[in-house]
Order: structure tokens, then C-alpha cells, then sequence
């Protein structure tokens, strides 16, 4: 036998993906439902640090009916396999549907568990909803649970009442 190649294997180990796979697409289902899909030009998986790295990335999140209510694109996404908590990257839009809402950025840190957003300290995040609300800053937070959303500095925008 010839231990040589699996010194050099786990040496190696971290900073070569274990797969890579060109045009990847994953689907999540519940009780026969698509709840969820992801697309990406390439996908590196690396097991040894619980990490996905995607390219070019769309993923839409369904409703019970099978309509899309939520859907994004983002030039890179790193996904946390162990939490499944994600970070996106690069030119990112996300259009909630249910919200009618849309959030462009150039960093997103989405927490699975706690269903949050959330921008980094000094990244510019936009937030834009159909009825002419247009607010950006940095420091940026989304509670999708509460739909609340702050930003922690540099706020401009316009915001327009809505009647619910």
C-alpha cells in the first residue's frame, strides 16, 4: 500500500474541494412540495470546512401553491453546510413577492436559524418596495420572521405609508 498519496491528500485537504460540479442545482421538498431551489454555475464542495462555494447564483424560495415568493441572484455564495446559514456576494438582488419588496447589495450574511439578514458594518444595502418606499444605508438588518428592517447608519430615502 501506498500511504505517500493519502499524506498528500490530507495536506491538501482544506484548500482543495473535495467536488466540483459545473451547472449544479438543488432542490428542497416538504411533504411532496418544492420549498426551495438553487442554481449555479459552479459549486465547490470543501467537507473538511462544512463550506459550499457557489458562482453565479439564482435560487427561488415556494410557497404551499408552488409560486415563487421570494427569488435572488448574487456572483458568489458560500454556504455553511454544518448551519446552513449562507453569505452572498458581488451584484445581489433578492425580490420578495409576499413583501413586494426588493434588496440590492454587495454583502448579504443570511442566518438560517434566526431567518435574519444582514449587511456588513460599512456595506451599502437598498431596500425598495413596489409601493415607492426607497430607503439605503449601511449596517443593515432584516428580520424576516417580524419583516422588520434597520439600518445603522448613512439612511436616505423616501418612505411611503402603507394603509394595512
Amino acid at each position: 500500500m501506498n500511504y505517500e498519496d493519502i499524506e498528500i491528500a490530507q495536506e491538501l485537504g482544506n484548500d482543495i474541494p473535495d467536488n466540483v460540479i459545473e451547472n449544479f442545482s438543488y432542490t428542497s421538498v416538504d411533504n411532496g412540495n418544492i420549498i426551495f431551489r438553487l442554481y449555479s454555475k459552479e459549486a465547490e464542495n470543501y467537507s473538511q470546512r462544512n463550506e459550499t462555494i457557489l458562482t453565479k447564483v439564482v435560487f427561488r424560495e415556494y410557497n404551499t401553491k408552488n409560486e415563487i415568493v421570494t427569488e435572488g441572484t448574487a456572483d458568489r455564495g458560500l454556504i455553511h453546510t454544518d448551519s446552513d446559514n449562507a453569505e452572498l456576494t458581488g451584484s445581489l438582488i433578492i425580490y420578495s413577492a409576499e413583501n413586494e419588496a426588493e434588496i440590492t447589495a454587495d454583502y448579504l450574511y443570511w442566518n438560517d436559524s434566526e431567518k435574519t439578514l444582514k449587511g456588513s458594518e460599512e456595506g451599502y444595502v437598498k431596500l425598495l418596495k413596489n409601493s415607492g418606499t426607497r430607503i439605503s444605508g449601511s449596517g443593515f438588518t432584516g428580520d424576516m420572521r417580524s419583516k422588520n428592517f434597520s439600518f445603522d447608519k448613512n439612511v436616505q430615502g423616501i418612505y411611503h405609508y402603507e394603509d394595512d
